[in-house]
């Protein structure tokens, strides 16, 4: 057999070096990026653990630059501190699978979501923690002009929104009043926030969306539009699961408490 040129023998060790070398860095990379956050798992901590799922959003609960924050976020770690309750907050992205395990009760808490008909049929709903109202999230053109002007535009139109999002009843009693079917595509997997991404680049026509979110995502998307709403003014809940009632008494006895205090009003000004 031939032997292989030294020179070449060491250019080849080199470039099998360096590709474990580069493979190395990504592989670091890419657990230094996933640990930035919880990972999502089942819940159901045990003993005297509360475990709380937070829908993962600019307003409700976020990271940036290594720091936690976002009004949900704020309101329970106070909540757990003031309280002496230990909590575990799990961000979640997928609404459908978040309700499905606070029913089952791998999740204690689900914070939160608008006050609705749906929402209390298979849930304990605290008082409104805050307000919200939910907006068509759509793109502008070069002159500033938007496609829908009307909730009567979106006749025979889709609508991208999350699957169980409370907003879906809205839309179809829109649906009846303006006499025509507005199409909704119920988007499982999808954060809010993704919507508004998705319909700032183009991948989506429009979303329904909460308006804190949609106010957010526009400081990163000068090219969305939200001033349509398509509801009015709603109540921002905390859910729980029908069998802990003892909780919810307790939990709303300090939200009733803390909403008097110049915190919590510092805490609304802040988002």
């Amino acid at each position: 057999m031939k032997r292989m040129p030294h020179k070449y023998g060491q250019t080849a060790l080199y470039v099998v070096l360096l590709i474990i070398i580069v493979a190395g860095m990504t592989m670091t990379r890419r657990c230094s990026h996933q640990s930035s956050l919880p990972t999502l798992i089942k819940g159901g901590s045990g003993g005297d653990t509360i475990d709380v799922a937070i829908l993962y959003g600019p307003s409700s609960y976020y990271l940036y630059s290594d720091t936690l924050g976002g009004i949900n976020y704020d309101m329970l770690r106070l909540f757990a501190s003031q309280t002496s309750t230990p909590v575990k907050i799990w961000p979640v992205v997928n609404l459908h699978d978040a309700l499905s395990r606070l029913e089952n009760g791998s999740y204690t808490i689900l914070a939160s979501l608008p006050s609705d008909n749906s929402v209390k049929e298979r849930f304990l709903t605290t008082q409104n923690v805050f307000l919200d109202k939910m907006v068509l999230v759509q793109t502008i053109d070069s002159t500033g002009q938007r496609r829908i002007n009307s909730i009567l535009d979106l006749a025979g139109d889709t609508v991208h929104i999350q699957r169980d999002s409370p907003a879906i009843m809205r839309l179809r009693r829109l649906s009846k009043e303006i006499g025509s079917d507005i199409n909704l595509a119920l988007e499982e997997g999808m954060s809010e926030e993704y919507l508004c991404m998705a319909v700032a680049t183009g991948k989506m026509k429009q979303a329904v969306v909460n308006e804190r979110i949609a106010r957010r995502m526009q400081k990163q998307y000068p090219n969305l539009n939200f001033e349509k709403p398509v509801s009015f003014t709603q109540f921002q809940v905390w859910l729980f699961s029908p069998e802990d009632s003892v909780l919810f008494n307790k939990t709303e006895q300090w939200l009733t408490d803390f909403k008097s205090t110049p915190d919590y009003r510092r805490l609304i000004g802040k988002y």
